[in-house]
């Protein structure tokens, strides 16, 4: 059974700031940004067992964006919750915990 991601709201907020980013660069930019996204989301829903990093929080980076998504797994109910969408370009102090 696939697991349903759940997207909140400072993970949503990230997203949003990096398309904005990556619009005013190229839509061809924006649109490998939007292509190598959906495929994290398809990777998580699968298998979403990839690296912890933190006491709750496993991270999943992207192929060739600067990014990372952060994440929890409820197994009980197969949910995937977001929690972030690093940009790992800013200070890693700034990683999010749980």
């Amino acid at each position: 059974m696939a697991y349903e991601i759940i997207i909140l709201d400072r993970a949503q907020e990230e997203i949003d700031k990096a398309y904005e980013y990556y619009a005013e660069i190229s839509l061809t930019v924006l649109k490998s940004f939007d292509n190598q996204l959906e495929q994290l989301y398809q990777r998580l829903e699968t298998n979403p067992f990839f690296q912890s990093r933190y006491k709750n929080l496993r991270a999943l980076p992207f192929k060739s964006f600067p990014f990372m998504a952060f994440f929890r797994i409820d197994e009980e109910k197969k949910l995937i919750y977001i929690y972030s969408v690093f940009n790992t370009s800013q200070n890693p102090e700034k990683y999010p915990k749980d």
